[in-house]
């Protein structure tokens, strides 16, 4: 039979042709013409649904690349939104609360997986530690002893709390406004007595270490110093607990503060300079650019990188004018850990070489604090080690806004004919404030003193409460995960003098704070 008439191939040789014509069908000049008309037909047909399929696919390819255009336009959008953000954000915020208005720059709280992928690696974790000498006396609020000072407040917990998040704001944990290249871990140096007040601190993200005094006050061998240094000073012989910050060997650097204290920027370069001879930390040149931007007191010149062992300020509040040998201040103190350094601080106390009137070595002495950790220290850095030792800028370091004059009006309290004036200091320079002279800023108490302790006082306690607010306001995000910017804060009502205490002061007084939540 001819192939035409084959039922069962026909649609196969059909389909050759016209594809081989490219739609117009090539026939032999013996197929009979209904056939033909049909191969037509068919091929008519099949040239339509080709064409439709066509137009359908180029209908999709262009809804896609449609699609394709606008997400990346609405990406670049969203980009450029939050870089302009991160530049505002970068900005630090110091003025007083909008009541009406809450602006987002002063969230500072790193809080976007996206600063996390930009965060460089940490130079060096830097210990911050603090010490909890007692649980505290309700009866006699004015007994350092029984209180055991600053540590241990009735109202420490607030102290505690925003000071660990200043630390953590000025650290490489909030690389975006920071800038810091450092991270942090919080210690408590803990006394047995005080145990049972410090699980706080746990809660709050600190290290707790049980630690009894380093030395029993019955071997020390001068009976004079056994029956006093347990009675002086902010809390008598457990103030010593500060020395363990020497035995931290698993960090390079460790700060011990008092929890009245409050970092505002980054600390660097001090321990770039300290940390010199870590190739971790940076070049020739960047280490001599931290050099140069390290505030020392009277301008005086940094010892060569590498051999700095501490810093510290001094309490020029605490003498007479001229008096050559002042006490460190006990708030604030940098040291590198060393074994043999904490064992000569022991030897020397057990020593008993401390004469009444005349302090350590018969000079060292003869202010609040002598016996303890602001004797000792300026008697080991200044007769022991000297050259080891920096001391900082009170200016820039451990601010407490002190008066440079005797009487504001007196003698320079250093004994020289100029002295600089902390508190023409601008907020935006110092780097850690210590609440001395102006007062607790959870006592909710306007300053005291002269028109310019008063106003920069005030400063203080704004940032202490900005920072505060900042905390509440992360809180607030934790419990609201997944919720919106502010999540479920809660502003706070208190009235008295807003602008500075931003709402959690009701009254003037102590009782008129309002606590963490």
């Amino acid at each position: 039979l001819p192939w035409w008439t084959c039922s069962s191939c026909t649609s196969i040789n059909i389909s050759y042709i016209v594809l081989r014509g490219q739609g117009s069908p090539i026939m032999p000049s013996s197929l009979p013409h209904q056939t033909a008309q049909s191969v037509i037909t068919l091929s008519n047909n099949q040239n339509r649904r080709r064409n439709q399929k066509r137009w359908s696919t180029s209908t999709i390819q262009c809804l896609v690349l449609t699609s394709v255009l606008f997400t990346l336009a609405l990406w670049v959008s969203i980009l450029l939104q939050f870089g302009s953000e991160s530049i505002d954000e970068s900005i630090p915020v110091r003025e007083s609360i909008d009541e009406e208005n809450i602006s987002v720059k002063d969230h500072q709280f790193d809080v976007a997986a996206t600063q996390q992928n930009q965060q460089p690696k940490a130079k060096a974790t830097i210990a911050y530690a603090v010490s909890l000498t007692s649980c505290g006396s309700t009866t006699n609020l004015h007994d350092n002893i029984a209180n055991g000072g600053h540590s241990s407040d009735p109202s420490f917990r607030e102290g505690a709390a925003v000071l660990a998040h200043s630390i953590h704001l000025s650290s490489i944990r909030n690389f975006a406004q920071s800038g810091s290249h450092y991270d942090y871990k919080l210690i408590v140096f803990v006394h047995p007595n005080a145990r049972a007040c410090s699980d706080i601190f746990e809660e709050l993200g600190y290290e707790i270490q049980i630690r009894d005094t380093p030395f029993k006050v019955a071997d020390i061998k001068s009976e004079w110093l056994q029956e006093h240094i347990v009675k002086t000073g902010c809390c008598g012989e457990k103030e010593y607990l500060k020395l363990y910050s020497y035995i931290q060997f698993d960090y390079p650097i460790v700060i011990h503060l008092d929890l009245d204290s409050l970092i505002l920027k980054p600390m660097d370069d001090l321990f770039d300079v300290m940390l010199a001879d870590d190739k971790l930390i940076g070049k020739e040149e960047s280490i001599e650019s931290a050099r140069k931007r390290v505030a020392v007191m009277h301008d005086n010149s940094l010892p060569q990188s590498g051999s700095i062992d501490a810093y510290f300020t001094r309490d020029y509040n605490m003498i007479n004018p001229g008096k050559k040998h002042v006490g460190v201040q006990g708030g604030f103190l940098i040291v590198r850990p060393n074994q043999a350094a904490f064992d000569e601080y022991i030897k020397i106390v057990l020593s008993g070489n401390f004469r009444s009137g005349g302090g350590w070595g018969g000079q060292y002495g003869g202010y609040f604090g002598a016996q303890q950790i602001q004797g000792i220290c300026s008697y080991f850095y200044d007769k022991k080690h000297p050259g080891t030792g920096v001391e900082l800028n009170k200016c820039y370091y451990n601010v407490m806004a002190d008066p440079p004059r005797q009487n504001e009006v007196g003698k320079c309290r250093d004994g020289r004919e100029e002295c600089q004036d902390c508190r023409d200091t601008p907020l935006e320079e110092i780097y850690s404030v210590h609440f001395t002279l102006c007062q607790k800023p959870w006592k909710c108490r306007y300053p005291s003193g002269s028109e310019k302790q008063k106003a920069m006082c005030s400063k203080f306690h704004g940032e202490w409460f900005r920072i505060r607010e900042d905390l509440e306001r992360v809180r607030a995000l934790e419990r609201n995960v997944g919720g919106s910017e502010v999540g479920d804060y809660a502003k706070p009502k208190g009235q008295h003098m807003p602008e500075i205490f931003r709402g959690f002061c009701k009254s003037g007084q102590a009782s008129g704070y309002i606590p963490l939540q």
